[in-house]
């Protein structure tokens, strides 16, 4: 089975779903396989960890969770 070339669009798609969405729904989103993403992904130098949603909660300095009142 041939290879498809990967086309600005489909990597722009792919640099602003990366940390937002999880590798497998970007694959899914960009009809491409989990493994095809991740080295797409890897060659771009993009993280792939999605980053947790932080409403309602404050960062110390050090770091710890604070909740408010």
């Amino acid at each position: 089975m041939p290879r498809r070339r990967w086309t600005t669009d489909e990597i722009a798609k792919l640099c602003d779903m990366a940390q937002r969405m999880p590798v497998d729904r970007i694959a899914a989103e960009l009809n491409r396989g989990v493994p095809a993403v991740t080295v797409k992904a890897h060659q771009l130098k993009l993280s792939l960890r999605v980053k947790p949603k932080q409403e309602g909660r404050e960062k110390t300095p050090a770091g710890m969770d604070m909740q408010g009142p």
